[in-house]
């Protein structure tokens, strides 16, 4: 009978484990609108394009007084950096 417990519960850490690790990756992972959105508190404007880059997205903004910029957000971190123009 204890052996009967003690694998369930086993199974219950463990199972309980893997669902705790896919809820982390959804909340650290960083789709365009969230890159998106991060860039227009920063940098106001409209948002012409978001491109996925490999470890970051490159994001487009055409602001109130007709410049574009070319700012790239890291996907793991959150981090807004201005690029080249």
């Amino acid at each position: 009978m204890r052996h009967i417990i003690y694998t369930l519960l086993a199974f219950t850490l463990i199972f309980s484990t893997i669902a705790d690790a896919k809820d982390r990756n959804v909340k650290n992972s960083m789709g365009k609108k969230r890159a998106a959105h991060l860039v227009k508190k920063q940098y106001p404007g409209k948002v012409l394009k978001v491109k996925d880059a490999n470890k970051h997205y490159k994001v487009r903004v055409l602001q109130p007084k007709g410049r574009v910029l070319d700012v790239t957000v890291n996907k793991k971190s959150g981090l807004v950096k201005k690029g080249k123009n």
